[in-house]
């Protein structure tokens, strides 16, 4: 049968018309008159010009039907065989010819080229429609074969068949792979149809279980906004009872011009829908933007897009940035982008809203992976920040789950320090000093042991922090250590109790520690031999040493008193580690041998029994000094307690200045010093212990200063021409700074050892002992206060009178860490 709508072209073959195919059913009897009109005309033609109408090889002695069949067998057979003889081009254009001649022009040329262009339409249609479904195909050639029929040659239809291919946007595969996710979508959208008027989803397993394959397994991108829109409602379900609140679950949908609210069926199906999403969008993301279902936006970059995609597939490091021009160059990254700024700000609520300890780890260890991502939503990394850096510096919960989120909250500020772009480091560094300092603030006496383990960690982070990148933890450095520069000098200039309580605080000295390991943890990176590091960047931080040794010198100095002998000890410390990481001299033996001369040590020491009102009850468990930086202001350095755990002190800081230089060919020379005093100390001190501390550590001097004697005779060099202050070091021997961490590891190992063990009935007693201890010091405060703001109009300073122009960088002190005294003041501006 002819197809519906069909015509005879001039060349004598079926011609498909589509014109008007709504109207095709009404229009087929004229068709067909017409096409009978046409074959009578054509065939009287034939006749007149062909003498031989009743042979095998003419048409003329066939009825209709006979005629049509024969010209669908006609075509069929070329289709299939596909033949490209010449010969047979040659008579069809001379059959053509022929018919051009007699046949009428009753259409016009106007009708002629609109034919024309619907034959090519046709021909592209069932060209494309053959090599992406063939099974389709040989189905309308075996039963309806007249719509494959068309005019035109076989060259042409060689030359529009390459077109046709050079055209096509996508290949076979990517077809069948489209089509396979439209289906998929389909049936997830017929899913969610059958909703109430009000346009509520109720996400049962059965719409959950639907949405995860159409997302996750057949990649389409409706579904994944479904699972999204649901996830984001399942993290506003504590806010869900305003509707007209922007962060309630309602999710306007692009396609949409209503709003589509999503109801949790139960809890399982929550658990699951949060496990999903947190799991497998970052997935999801990646292969849209990143991977196999990036559909290139430029032609001309679809090979070098390949070949990234390949290199990301093989490698995805979460640690390592991801531009936004290349999430860009994807053509769904504008429907990709709101999915994800969407996904993030819903997971940062929930952050805010969850108070397990186990949930807030598992979404901290999830967000990996999503992280890389926030590079193009500046606003959503700082709220990101923002948040971890709240839970990262929390102090209210110091419970061992809560380890886990504080660290897993330090991971992920380091990755968004690595994955986001250059200025965001600079807040990172920013904001983890301030909130460091802030938490130093509360370490006061009483609460300093219990606060101790988490400003370690709290310092150990941003050490880790400030290594990334030495040019930007320059900048901050040398603000901050010139800070802690400008609040010793108003002490110095002042000398008041204000002045002076500003330094004398946990705040100030654990600021001078942590600034302390920054510098040392940069030059023992420089001094690794990291390749990443140039002598520029290394050298930038090794130049602050110098101005933090002297701030630790006038920390010090500043009050030389009895009852401030463990301050100095800290300080001690710290100008030990900076010189044992930067290979550097700085002599710390004055201040150790200054604690020789106090007078309270040739005393004999007082018995005093524990009383929890006068304070001395402390001293019976012996006394732990890196809790404390001033001893009692009653009886200071007369226990027993106290000046075994002093001077122990002492010596032991002695004897690791000694072993710091003992490599040096100066040694000699600087331990001179040192075995006059301690003679001196052996023959005045009574106590036994301290003489054999004191000869114990000549001894060691004596030892390491023959040993520089005969190692340096051999030197071709000048002890003052040398130098590398390790001349004399032996092959296979460590160094300072191996040494320096070999002797800490034992220190520490020993005082895990010593320390006592405490009964339950103890530990209540000094935790209530704690607690009278915070009242008494916040009505002191208080008291304080009053006294300040009555006689702030009348007390002046008269050094305040003679250095008023040294004291004009006011504004300085003010930025950075907020170093008043109110704790209700927290918020430090910079």
């Amino acid at each position: 049968m002819l197809a519906k709508g069909g015509k005879l072209t001039k060349k004598g073959k079926v011609r498909s018309n589509k014109k008007n195919p709504k109207n095709k059913e009404s229009n087929i009897e004229t068709s067909k008159k017409e096409e009978r009109d046409r074959v009578t005309k054509e065939a009287k033609s034939a006749a007149e010009s062909d003498g031989d109408f009743v042979s095998e090889s003419n048409i003329g002695d066939l009825d209709m039907d006979e005629f049509f069949n024969s010209i669908v067998e006609e075509v069929g057979d070329k289709i299939d065989k596909n033949d490209d003889d010449d010969d047979d081009d040659d008579d069809d254009d001379e059959e053509s010819d022929k018919n051009e001649e007699v046949v009428d022009d009753e259409d016009g040329d106007s009708d002629e080229e609109n034919v024309e262009a619907e034959e090519e339409a046709m021909k592209a249609e069932m060209l494309a429609l053959s090599k992406s479904d063939p099974d389709f195909h040989k189905y309308l050639q075996e039963n309806e074969s007249s719509l494959l029929d068309f005019s035109g040659d076989k060259e042409e239809e060689e030359e529009e068949a390459d077109d046709e291919m050079m055209d096509g946007e996508e290949d076979e595969k990517a077809r069948k792979k489209r089509r396979k996710v439209d289906k998929e979508e389909k049936s997830v959208v017929d899913t969610t149809a059958n909703k109430p008027q009000n346009n509520l989803v109720i996400v049962n397993p059965k719409v959950l279980k639907s949405y995860e394959r159409g997302a996750f397994e057949s990649h389409g991108i409706k579904a994944l906004k479904r699972i999204i829109s649901a996830y984001r409602s399942a993290c506003h379900m504590a806010d869900t009872n305003d509707p007209n609140e922007d962060s309630t679950g309602r999710i306007r949908e692009n396609n949409d011009t209503k709003t589509r609210t999503y109801h949790i069926e139960s809890s399982m199906v929550f658990d699951r829908l949060m496990v999903i999403c947190l799991k497998h969008c970052h997935e999801e993301f990646r292969y849209h933007l990143l991977g196999e279902g990036v559909i290139p936006e430029f032609e001309e970059d679809e090979d070098n897009d390949d070949q990234e995609m390949k290199d990301n597939e093989d490698e995805i490091d979460v640690n390592k940035p991801i531009h936004p021009r290349k999430m860009a160059k994807s053509t769904r990254w504008l429907q990709i982008k709101v999915s994800i700024n969407s996904f993030m700000k819903a997971t940062l609520h929930l952050m805010s809203e969850a108070k397990e300890s186990k949930l807030l780890s598992f979404i901290l260890k999830a967000l990996e992976n999503y992280i890389p991502f926030l590079s193009a939503f500046p606003n959503v990394g700082k709220s990101m920040l923002k948040k971890l850096i709240i839970l990262w510096s929390s102090t209210t919960d110091q419970s061992s789950d809560y380890h886990a989120v504080r660290l897993n909250a330090f991971l992920r500020i380091r990755q968004l320090a690595l994955t986001q772009p250059f200025p965001f480091i600079e807040t990172v560094l920013k904001s983890s000093y301030l909130s460091y300092a802030r938490c130093a603030k509360f370490a006061n006496a009483a609460s300093v042991s219990a606060l101790l383990p988490i400003l370690t960690f709290m310092g150990n982070s941003v050490v880790e922090l400030y290594t990334l990148d030495y040019a930007s933890s320059y900048q901050h450095a040398f603000i901050y250590i010139r800070q802690l520069a400008l609040h010793l000098r108003t002490a110095l200039q002042k000398k008041t109790p204000e002045a002076f309580r500003v330094v004398y605080c946990w705040q100030y000295l654990h600021c001078l520690k942590l600034w302390t390991a920054v510098l040392a943890s940069s030059c023992k990176s420089s001094k690794g031999g990291d390749s990443s590091l140039s002598d520029g960047e290394a050298n930038l931080m090794r130049s602050l040493i110098y101005p933090l040794v002297e701030i630790v010198f006038g920390v010090a100095r500043l009050i030389p008193t009895t009852r401030h002998l463990p301050l100095r000890l800290h300080c001690v410390r710290y100008l030990q580690q900076l010189a044992a990481f930067s290979t550097t001299y700085i002599p710390t033996t004055s201040i150790l041998l200054e604690a020789l001369d106090l007078k309270e040590i040739a005393m004999n020491p007082k018995r005093i029994k524990g009383n929890s009102n006068s304070g001395a009850g402390d001293n019976i468990r012996g006394v732990r000094l890196p809790l404390i930086f001033k001893l009692p202001k009653v009886d200071a350095l007369r226990t027993t307690e106290q000046l075994d755990a002093c001077l122990g002190e002492v010596f032991l800081l002695l004897n690791r200045e000694v072993d710091l230089y003992r490599y040096s060919a100066g040694f000699p020379e600087f331990t001179t010093r040192i075995c006059q005093r301690l003679r001196k100390f052996s023959k005045e001190t009574k106590n036994g212990k301290f003489r054999a501390y004191a000869r114990g550590c000549i001894e060691l001097c004596e030892k390491h200063a023959k040993f520089a004697m005969e190692a340096r005779s051999s030197l071709e060099e000048a002890p003052k021409d040398i130098k590398r202050l390790e001349i004399l070091l032996p092959a296979n021997v460590p160094s300072m700074d191996e040494r320096y961490n070999t002797e800490i590891g034992k220190e520490k190992r020993l005082e895990t050892a010593s320390q006592p063990v405490l009964s339950n009935a103890a530990k209540a007693k000094q935790k209530k002992m704690a607690v009278e201890k915070e009242e008494e010091e916040g009505k002191v405060v208080k008291k304080r206060k009053k006294r300040k703001k009555k006689s702030k109009t009348t007390s002046v300073n008269e050094v305040d009178l003679k250095n008023v122009d040294a004291l004009q960088e006011q504004d300085e002190v003010e930025l950075g860490v907020n170093w008043s005294d109110s704790d209700s003041d927290d918020k430090a501006e910079a």
